[in-house]
């Protein structure tokens, strides 16, 4: 009550001095903002979890968490030291951060009560898939769920109207299966090939840049895997117009008034006027009962299977073709923004340590196998994806540079921690708190928050040809599954994963083999020399993967 009695007198004096200065409308406005400020901060209710601090209700807590959430996720990352769950107000939605295993899988879990459909039609189809009120309505009307089951009491939902499972089986049928993975990471590779051995002759030393080489090559290898040549041939600017997109994807969900925040706005409709007339080009003659007959994995007008799948299953649904141009592009998204930051960290901490470079090499070489050309040598896939210093760097770079909160809403009130949590709330499991947990990842001399490339490695005794017993490393998580989710989890997790990971094994893989690399010094974004390395670039904490804020720059001279 003592906080009341001066809150009360502070109230009396700013009323006295408005009065006396001819100011009462200003005392009419801030008394009540006062009173709410100081119920909302003092009179928590006792049944509910502890709340992050919130010195503007509903305004400040939004707008660190969308303009700094580098200091957001600190202020997280503090209050869930000492409580598994944490509350704030994303606007009027309040949010629930939860932390730990156990409450990690409530989010996991295959249930209806909790899913992210809602944050997909206030969000993602208005903003980025573009679609009309009445498009969205369709996923709004199906009540039946992503899986192949419908949910309970929709079972009598027809199928052609069962819009999030037609949705959620073109992605996970035609990025996920092997039979059509195979194809795209196989022509990931041909590209990548071509595109070393064409920008570096043998014998001839290089300075390289890596973050320009991963945003420009590796890239454009991603995008003609999934989209054809095509549009580099139509569009050479594609790949600057997409990276200024992604910088800005964040504010161009939450949409603000272009009025407000035009930078955003503009650099959605560049590249979208790009993806518009690739479409346009790529489309022209697409006949979606001929589509029914094509079994192409790839196709050099239009790239991947999945790209013509999606194309396909919008245009038998009736949606527009500003659709597709947002469905493509937000597939470009998802293939490359995460993929590329990934790739440059690989290198930095692979090329940085010279065991480790050797130890990789050494791996690297075990997965060639004979081509198809005479006296020419390919990678074998599965062979490079099993091997275990490369899965345990990939591993551990996932987990200290994928940065964002795994969002659910709250379909059904449910219980987390005692707490229960209201219909139309949200869940968050902030990725930085489960993955740098210092009781989970850390080892004595490693702490969590540090790059250990052996961190999920395991030496088992194994006999050799000799009799003799020798130590082999074998890939093993360091943590558990519920403790580690860079791609996400449940029913909802990521289907580029293996993808993604066949291109980032492919392009170190080929750069290990093909060239001598020597570090040489850390640059800045003008190219002025950094006096400390790299660090995860702040301004995408949040939003996925963080690139480094740091370049690296590397002498390559090519030898096979």
């Amino acid at each position: 009550m003592e906080l009341f009695n001066v809150a009360a007198q502070q109230l009396q004096h700013l009323a006295e001095h408005c009065a006396a200065s001819k100011l009462w409308l200003a005392a009419a406005i801030l008394a009540p903002l006062l009173i709410a400020f100081l119920i909302f901060t003092f009179v928590a209710p006792r049944n509910a979890p502890p709340s992050l601090w919130d010195p503007i209700p509903y305004v400040f807590n939004t707008i660190q968490f969308a303009f700094n959430n580098e200091r957001f996720m600190v202020r997280v990352a503090n209050i869930l030291q000492n409580s598994r769950i944490a509350k704030f107000h994303l606007v009027s939605t309040p949010v629930f951060l939860v932390s730990g295993p156990e409450n990690i899988q409530t989010l996991f879990a295959r249930s209806h009560k909790v899913g992210n459909e809602t944050i997909f039609l206030e969000n993602v189809f208005p903003a980025l898939y573009r679609m009309s009120r009445e498009e969205k309505q369709r996923f709004a009307d199906d009540k039946s769920g992503r899986g192949r089951q419908p949910a309970p009491g929709t079972e009598h939902m027809p199928s052609h109207m069962r819009y999030w499972h037609g949705y959620e089986h073109v992605h996970s049928e035609y990025l996920s299966r092997a039979q059509h993975q195979r194809p795209m990471a196989e022509q990931f590779q041909t590209f990548i090939s071509a595109a070393l051995d064409t920008q570096f002759p043998p014998g001839e030393p290089k300075t390289v840049s890596v973050i320009d080489f991963c945003r420009r090559h590796v890239a454009e290898a991603a995008v003609k895997t999934l989209l054809g040549p095509r549009i580099f041939e139509l569009f050479p600017d594609v790949l600057d117009a997409f990276w200024e997109f992604d910088r800005n994807i964040c504010l161009i969900t939450l949409a603000p008034p272009k009025w407000l925040i035009p930078g955003p706005h503009r650099a959605q409709e560049r590249f979208y006027a790009i993806m518009r007339k690739y479409v346009a080009a790529a489309y022209a003659d697409f006949d979606s009962d001929a589509a029914e007959t094509d079994q192409a994995g790839w196709k050099p007008e239009s790239g991947a299977r999945v790209s013509r799948e999606l194309v396909k299953w919008l245009k038998e649904k009736g949606f527009r073709d500003e659709v597709a141009v947002g469905a493509l592009a937000m597939l470009m998204f998802a293939m490359t923004s995460n993929t590329i930051p990934i790739v440059m960290w690989m290198m930095i901490e692979i090329t940085r340590d010279p065991s480790l470079l050797c130890a990789v090499r050494d791996e690297v070489a075990q997965a060639y196998v004979a081509g198809k050309d005479h006296g020419s040598r390919t990678l074998d896939l599965d062979k490079l994806a099993a091997m275990p210093f490369l899965q345990s760097v990939f591993a551990e770079v996932l987990r200290l540079h994928m940065n964002f909160n795994l969002m659910r809403n709250v379909n059904e009130p449910i219980v987390v921690e005692g707490f229960k949590l209201p219909r139309g709330s949200m869940l968050q499991a902030p990725m930085k708190v489960a993955h740098y947990d210092e009781m989970i990842w850390g080892a004595p001399g490693h702490a969590a928050a540090q790059f250990w490339a052996e961190r999920h490695i395991r030496y088992d005794e194994t006999a050799d040809a000799d009799g003799g017993v020798r130590k082999v490393p074998v890939f093993a998580m360091a943590g558990r599954p519920s403790s580690y989710f860079p791609f996400g989890g449940g029913q909802q997790i990521c289907p580029g994963r293996h993808l993604a990971k066949n291109e980032i094994f492919t392009t170190i893989a080929l750069l290990v083999s093909k060239f001598e690399i020597e570090p040489l010094e850390w640059t800045n974004s003008d190219g002025s020399p950094s006096l400390r390395a790299a660090r995860g670039d702040a301004r995408f904490s949040g939003i996925g993967a963080m690139p480094p804020d740091r370049d690296l720059k590397m002498r390559w001279t090519r030898t096979g």
